[in-house]
């Protein structure tokens, strides 16, 4: 087995089901939906050697991160942003068990959510890519359609720190921590496109407070 059975696969069972919610543009394991202010990323990420040593799985194992880039954050225009562009970037969680990884270094065995393990002879290969779509649908989109919409992304900037990824959810990475200077200048960024002084509102976030404590 090598990484174009892993290809494939996305193609054939994940590509489908983001082509129907109106996603348009795909290269290799990335998708991309544009709105008016912002374009959506669906991406399969997979693992060099060193890294699959590090995390203790397989080449051909893979994450899935979704979000939500903001053109407003950035001084170009960006149609097709790299995960790590993201402005709210979601680390979806699996549904599978699967207490295989050992990391380097260690003896033991254990399983992490935000990892699809994907055995060496790819025999699990469909099972792990079927439960990604999954995954996609009943966590990422949801998200992904919650905060491209300024206003409850202007919300959950003055409201909600990240969170970590779970089995069978997502985590969601914040555009910096509160009162950061990446913070404060996104959610000038959004709050303008909201409402006329954002910055009145910055100043009361209740995120601020949460993040005093």
């Amino acid at each position: 087995m090598d990484g174009r059975a892993v290809d494939q696969a996305v193609r054939e069972l994940v590509r489908p089901a983001l082509k129907d919610v109106g996603f348009d543009r795909f290269a290799g394991r990335s998708a991309w939906r544009r709105h008016g202010q912002t374009v959506d990323l669906v991406v399969f990420r997979s693992f060099t050697t060193y890294l699959a040593s590090s995390v203790g799985c397989t080449t051909f194992s893979f994450a899935v991160t979704a979000g939500v880039f903001y053109q407003c954050t950035a001084a170009t225009d960006n149609s097709r942003p790299k995960d790590h562009e993201l402005t709210f970037r979601f680390e979806l969680g699996k549904s599978l068990p699967q207490p295989y990884f050992r990391p380097h270094g260690r003896e033991e065995t254990s399983d992490r959510p935000d990892v699809w393990y994907v055995l060496p002879d790819g025999s699990n290969l469909v099972d792990c890519v079927n439960d990604a779509r999954h995954a996609i649908c009943t966590a990422g989109l949801p998200l992904i359609d919650r905060f491209t919409q300024a206003p409850d992304a202007y919300r959950a900037l003055l409201t909600e720190t990240s969170r970590n990824t779970e089995f069978g959810g997502a985590g969601v990475t914040m555009p910096g921590a509160p009162d950061s200077p990446r913070w404060r200048d996104t959610t000038l960024a959004i709050g303008h496109l909201v409402t006329e002084n954002p910055r009145r509102d910055m100043w009361n976030a209740p995120v601020l407070d949460h993040a005093k404590t």
